[in-house]
């Protein structure tokens, strides 16, 4: 996109002397410590879209916002607004030939509160007569976000619970995302397919090959609240509230660029979108995947992009791509100065402004890679037992790796194949739960496997004792499990090299539960039957000894001991 070259005057961070953007690209990455201006930058370009009034009652000393542009004369306007048949005069010749003479002359104008363009000067030396035309000219001139709509996602966000209304606006944090989505799913005036395939496709798009959802759905609960659910072949149904904050992410997302242009009946070219530090609580490959979507999704719809973020991944990202720049906002002499970063060997500049780490990365000081979900219910409420101080997404972060991923995940600084994930590039602070997956106890470890704990270090490869980590839960909880929750008395035998599904198969009055097709939802129903006199059962208390020792240790928090199991 084409803009004339804007400086920004007297608006809070910016001084008089201002700061200037060259030009804008489809995708507009904006960098810069906390409070160096980043939100700044996004409250000025929606100003210039929609033109929101309030902007100029944001003064700084006393002085209201100046954004002044600098134009280059063309050849349309000047025959547009200099007339063909007039001469004589100050200008003397013929007005539009003298005219097409400054083709190509620096224009300077701002913007007034009304919304009007007002010239200021040019870099010639014109007649009087002249400078009339050239306000007439400066008035023509048409910012190509003008008249655009605006569409904005806050890097305070969430979805949550809702209760039933029929407005079908979103908020810039998120709010109204649950009831837009039942009323398109379930009023006849809307078309569901908006969100039971459309959205649901394009997130699958970006969440492969992590997670495979096959049904999204809209369901109240029994305090009328609305709540978002997803369906998977491996965890059955589960809550959104149950998910992590990431995936909340790529849904608002995905609702800004597909269910409100619908709703609102535009194409996506007629919005300016506007997303703030969208990898918060991404894992380094999602945050990628997300990115690069989003850079797709631009070319393709031929739309503008305004991103701020602190990650490290995303400048990468954008940095190797052609039609994206990265705007770099810093403070040089206690002014605010605007950069636009092209070049890698500018890179390291901005990380160390940035302050880049490994936990900035990765949002944690520590990744714990699991199976899946289930398996991150297990390990939390194991964690939360013994030290509920830990806290997971401040000490640390739980990762899904699915089963067939861990082939291609290596924990090896030297190896580089294509065809590798090097995690401990990204962080070294990782810890690994695999299972066994032996019918015997005695069962050789797989090559994968053995190539993980190999590369990673036994202390940071938990391999379960039994089958699977189901085989951690105790008799006693599956036994008061089943009796709270199913009605059913029973003597519950958790046998070790058995997975828990045929475990609970043998007990009588439970063919409608189905483990493995419900996986998370049972998990939580379980874990609220666990208490500490339930976590001595094989190896478990060892490895969580350890687990939580490390965790310690990626947080710098004193540590006792690690006992080897």
């Amino acid at each position: 996109m084409v803009i004339d070259k804007l400086t920004i005057k007297n608006y809070k961070c910016f001084d008089e002397i201002g700061a200037s953007i060259e030009t804008l690209k489809p995708i507009n990455v904006i960098i810069g410590k906390n409070n160096s201006g980043k939100s700044s930058i996004i409250e000025i370009f929606k100003f210039l879209t929609i033109n929101d009034k309030s902007f100029f009652k944001n003064k700084r000393n006393g002085k209201s916002p100046e954004l002044e542009f600098e134009h280059i004369v063309n050849e349309q306007l000047i025959r547009q607004t200099f007339p063909a048949n007039t001469s004589g005069g100050d200008i003397r010749a013929n007005h539009q030939e003298y005219g097409l003479t400054l083709t190509n002359s620096i224009l300077n104008y701002k913007i007034e509160e009304n919304g009007q363009n007002k010239f200021i000067k040019i870099d010639k030396i014109i007649a009087n007569e002249a400078r009339q035309y050239f306000e007439n000219y400066a008035s023509k001139i048409a910012s190509p976000l003008k008249g655009k709509l605006f569409s904005h996602l806050s890097a305070e966000r969430d979805i949550q619970q809702e209760l039933p209304t029929s407005n079908n606006k979103l908020s810039t944090n998120g709010i109204g995302a649950t009831n837009l989505l039942q009323l398109i799913i379930n009023r006849d005036n809307y078309d569901s397919n908006l969100v039971e395939k459309i959205l649901l496709n394009e997130l699958n798009k970006i969440l492969n090959p992590d997670i495979d959802f096959s049904r999204i759905l809209v369901q109240q609960n029994e305090n009328e609240n609305w709540e978002i659910y997803f369906e998977s072949d491996n965890d059955g149904r589960i809550p959104l509230s149950k998910m992590g904050s990431g995936i909340k992410t790529v849904i608002l997302v995905l609702i800004l660029l597909y269910v409100m242009p619908s709703i609102e009946g535009k194409r996506p070219n007629e919005y300016v979108f506007a997303l703030e530090e969208l990898e918060n609580n991404l894992h380094p490959s999602l945050q990628r995947r997300l990115y690069y979507y989003i850079y797709e999704f631009a070319k393709t719809n031929k739309c503008t992009f305004f991103l701020t973020t602190h990650s490290n991944i995303v400048i990468d990202l954008y940095n190797s791509l052609e039609e994206t720049q990265i705007l770099h906002i810093s403070r040089l002499d206690n002014k605010t100065i605007i950069k636009s970063t092209l070049k890698e060997q500018e890179l390291k500049t901005i990380l160390d402004d940035l302050d880049v780490r490994a936990s900035d990365i990765l949002q944690s000081n520590g990744i714990i890679w699991v199976e899946g979900p289930s398996d991150r219910t297990y390990i939390n409420n194991w964690i939360k037992i013994i030290d509920n101080t830990l806290v997971e997404g401040y000490h640390y972060s739980i990762m899904f790796y699915g089963g067939r991923l861990l082939s291609n995940l290596t924990f090896d600084y030297d190896i580089i194949n294509n065809e590798l994930i090097p995690l401990l590039k990204l962080n070294k602070n990782s810890f690994v739960i695999i299972d066994r997956d032996g019918k015997i106890i005695s069962t050789k470890l797989n090559e994968t496997k053995t190539r993980i704990q190999n590369e990673i270090g036994l202390n940071k490869a938990w391999i379960t004792k039994g089958r699977e980590i189901e085989n951690y839960l105790s008799n006693d909880s599956i036994g008061k499990w089943l009796k709270n929750d199913y009605s059913i008395n029973c003597t519950f035998n958790n046998e070790v090299n058995t997975k828990l599904e045929d475990n609970i198969s043998k007990i009588s009055k439970t063919e409608k539960i189905k483990y493995n097709l419900n996986k998370n939802k049972y998990a939580n129903e379980i874990v609220k039957h666990i208490d500490v006199s339930n976590i001595d059962n094989l190896d478990l208390r060892q490895n969580l000894d350890i687990l939580i020792s490390t965790i310690k240790i990626w947080n710098k928090i004193k540590v006792l001991h690690i006992t080897a199991p």
